[in-house]
């Protein structure tokens, strides 16, 4: 009759106890001897994976690795397989214990390690478990340890085998210590193999492993409870985002923003973030150059060496330091609310401009009526003598619409278009346009002072151009090339020489203030302001308005729109109307173009032809290389 445990006295007890835990430290020290042979042997191992074909559809995973004996029998078939006089691995390999067939892996055969290189190690620790209380529990407890550290170890090895990088391996234990990640563990020698398995054996039992305990082979931290990098927020905040941003610049922009915050503080763990992390960040990014990722000068230098070399260049302008603050900040505020992080460290957080301070709306100034006086009423409006057709129309429709430059530039003619009997212009994100968020996509009636002007005859004029083939292009101004930042990129520049030439320009004055010009006009004549906002493409605050009222209908928008009357009925007068070049007359056509200048020529402006010469379908102007200039240095 078998005595239960239980039925025994308390030294009896004690004593099977004292045994079995004599018998299970043996098998572990077995264990882990037969995991550091295993380790010691992995290129061998991932020799006999890439390069005989029948462990091909397997991974190391699939082998019966629980105990000693099949740990120690697979060695051995290993060491057999990799001798160099195997002439057939066949009757080895049917030797292999397999846990089940699966399918093919490719493996990279480019890693050829001496040593066990484990970049980051995840140790998760969890609510300790009561210890066993009997022998057979104390069995069960000690085989699982050893098969939790055994599958460690298998997972070190595939990774290696698998990419050749330092794996990033996690494990559950039972521990009453905070969780901690090791980072670079370089087992180089038995001795460290050995014992890194033998405390992984030991954190699998629940047993008290200080971090302490992996210094002589990796760097222990305390690891934050989220576990999540600050490139991993970014990425999560980019993959939910992102979709809203209509402009590849936005993009490209952000994603720079977020990359240089990183490059500064480091790619921390978020739960790391606090005011210092923030404050490093400011006091060096006011320090950087501008367009340090674009520039060859600055572009591969790290944040070290830029700080080395400061006062070498002239450090970001402080508006453009603060736009990489809030870009950053509008991420830890999407973090806060989805519970990624318990604050907002940069929260009220901006660097103050002392040559500039100003608030935000005083930062673009609106035009004033004597601008638009100047401007209007200049001798290329009043004499007619625009070299460009987008130096003619975009000022004008800046002025008449709000709109922005970049959404103006890229107009394309089947954009212009009647809906209602009214003509519009549909701003949207087709083909190769971009906007910059969502509402920005909308219809703008034409205003009655651009038909005026004839507006809608040039555009019906190019279009009757492009299906009579005598030009090849949709845009609304085929004589402006796309530049390094989209179609308003030479828009843009041209204006500020123009309004350079006027003693216009100023700062804060640029194209952008004919948005501001146009929404303080409506403000001044109290004008509805949520008509105004669906006219800029701003976005409509409120349930009522902005979530359950549909856009206003294209003859309201028309009604209210011609009201509002920037330049006086004698300045428009003044304005010649822009005569196209004698080219762009339909060559099987024999009528009169008035909006044909016939002694005017694409070839007497060799840019104007070089523009226009793919859209017009004729030789490019032949390029006359510049004479090398005279060397004026003496002796």
């Amino acid at each position: 009759m078998t005595t239960l445990f239980s039925e025994l006295d308390e030294g009896q007890q004690r004593e099977l106890m004292l045994q079995q835990r004599a018998v299970e430290a043996i098998n572990d020290q077995q264990f882990t001897q037969q995991l550091f042979f295993l380790l010691e042997r992995k290129d061998r191992i991932k020799k006999a994976f890439d390069n005989i074909d029948a462990l091909r559809p397997y991974s190391l995973s699939d082998i019966d690795l629980g105990s000693v004996d099949k740990i120690n029998r697979f060695i051995a078939i290993i060491d057999l397989l990799s001798s160099p006089t195997l002439s057939d691995p066949e009757p080895y390999i049917s030797q292999i214990q397999f846990k089940q067939k699966k399918g093919l892996v490719n493996y990279d055969t480019s890693s050829n390690l001496k040593s066990v290189n484990i970049g980051r190690m995840v140790v998760k620790r969890h609510k300790p478990t009561p210890p066993p209380s009997t022998p057979s529990q104390l069995t069960r407890y000690a085989k699982a340890s050893r098969n939790n550290a055994g599958s460690v170890v298998v997972d070190l090895i595939k990774g290696e085998m698998q990419d050749g990088t330092t794996p990033a391996v996690r494990t559950n234990t039972n521990n009453q210590y905070e969780d901690i990640i090791l980072e670079n563990i370089s087992l180089d020698n038995e001795e460290d193999t050995h014992n890194f398995v033998k405390l992984l054996s030991l954190l699998e039992k629940g047993e008290s492993v200080q971090t302490k305990d992996f210094e002589a082979f990796s760097k222990p931290v305390i690891v934050p409870k989220s576990m999540l990098k600050i490139s991993e927020l970014f990425n999560k905040f980019y993959d939910e985002q992102s979709a809203e941003w209509r402009d590849q610049k936005t993009h490209s922009t952000n994603l720079s923003f977020y990359k240089t915050f990183i490059d500064i503080v480091g790619d921390l763990f978020v739960d790391e973030l606090d005011y210092d992390v923030a404050n490093t960040y400011i006091n060096t990014l006011r320090k950087l150059p501008a367009n340090r990722n674009k520039l060859s000068a600055f572009r591969d230098k790290s944040i070290e060496d830029l700080l080395a070399m400061e006062g070498t260049f002239e450090p970001m302008k402080t508006t453009n330091a603060n736009k990489n603050i809030e870009k950053v900040k509008s991420v830890f505020i999407w973090a806060v609310q989805r519970k990624y992080m318990p604050v907002n460290i940069l929260d009220k957080m901006r660097i103050k401009d002392k040559a500039q301070k100003v608030q935000a709306k005083d930062q673009r100034e609106r035009f004033n009526a004597d601008d638009l006086d100047q401007m209007f009423g200049s001798d290329k409006y009043v004499k007619s003598t625009h070299i460009r057709t987008y130096e003619y129309w975009l000022p004008l429709l800046g002025l008449y619409t709000g709109a922005r430059l970049g959404e103006l530039s890229q107009l394309r003619l089947d954009d212009i278009y009647k809906e209602d009997n009214v003509w519009l212009i549909d701003i949207n994100d087709q083909e190769d346009k971009a906007v910059k968020t969502v509402n920005s996509i909308r219809k703008v009636p034409i205003h009655k002072t651009l038909v005026k002007l004839g507006f809608v005859k040039y555009v019906q004029h190019l279009q009757e151009c492009y299906k009579a083939k005598t030009t090849n292009s949709k845009l609304l101004f085929p004589d402006l090339v796309k530049g390094r930042d989209g179609y308003g990129h030479n828009s843009s520049k041209s204006f500020d020489r123009y309004i350079g030439s006027l003693n216009i320009k100023a700062p804060g004055k640029s194209f952008h203030s004919f948005r501001h010009t146009f929404a303080d006009e409506r403000k001044q004549n109290d004008e509805n302001p949520t008509m105004t906002a669906e006219l800029l493409g701003h976005e409509i605050v409120g349930e009522t308005l902005g979530r359950y009222a549909k856009g206003y209908k294209i003859t309201l928008k028309k009604s209210t729109l011609d009201n509002y009357e920037p330049l006086t009925e004698l300045q428009i007068q003044r304005i010649k109307p822009f005569r196209l070049w004698k080219e762009f007359k339909p060559k099987s056509s024999l009528r009169k173009y008035t909006l044909v200048d016939d002694r005017k020529s694409i070839h007497s402006n060799k840019f104007v032809h070089k523009a226009l010469a793919k859209v017009l379908n004729i030789a490019p102007p032949i390029e006359v290389p510049r004479k090398p200039r005279k060397d004026t240095a003496t002796d």
